[in-house]
């Protein structure tokens, strides 16, 4: 499969402001919608992208996407509650607990009372969640090599700088 290393779109004039003003000095509805959230909606498109290129390569897994997203955080995140789970994923507790079940179903996580609290559920890896892990390495690896194609690693550094610093602007913002 030959691989495009360059796209027209993109590189064409990536300095050039993305809408000018109408020749009356006045922004049409689409140059406006452009201004407002180009960079949101670029980042929105990218990450749509690559969850559809992920969830393609994990297909065969059996998972659904809110199932290996939440996979996923449980590895990174062992031992959390189910309400902090909920609130870290900005997921409402019911329906975690729906993928926390069938995750528990497939043996993938394992839930266990909390010693400290008698109501509270905390979420670990199970069993078969390390015979998956793998899979889901390689898939995110191929994803990775994908979209960071024709980037130096300079640029990819550079790339989780910028992003790392927008989250927690946004973070900083929108949790005061």
């Amino acid at each position: 499969m030959a691989r495009r290393t360059t796209n027209p779109i993109t590189e064409s004039e990536p300095d050039r402001d993305p809408a000018p003003l109408s020749q009356a000095g006045r922004e049409t509805a689409s140059v406006a919608a452009a201004r407002i959230e180009s960079v949101g909606f670029l980042i929105a498109d990218v990450t749509r992208l690559m969850r559809k290129g992920f969830d393609r390569r994990v297909r065969g897994l059996g998972l659904t996407r809110p199932q290996w997203r939440v996979l996923v955080y449980v590895l990174q995140h062992e031992g959390l509650s189910q309400s902090m789970l909920a609130r870290s994923m900005d997921i409402e507790r019911a329906p975690l607990g729906q993928l926390v079940r069938a995750l528990e179903n497939l043996r993938l996580v394992r839930r266990e009372r909390s010693v400290t609290d008698q109501r509270e559920w905390l979420i670990y890896a199970g069993e078969e969640a390390h015979e998956v892990m793998p899979k889901l390495v390689e898939a995110a690896g191929w994803l990775r090599e994908v979209y960071f194609q024709g980037l130096s690693r300079s640029e990819e550094l550079m790339l989780r700088r910028l992003l790392e610093r927008m989250r927690s602007n946004l973070s900083y913002e929108l949790e005061r």
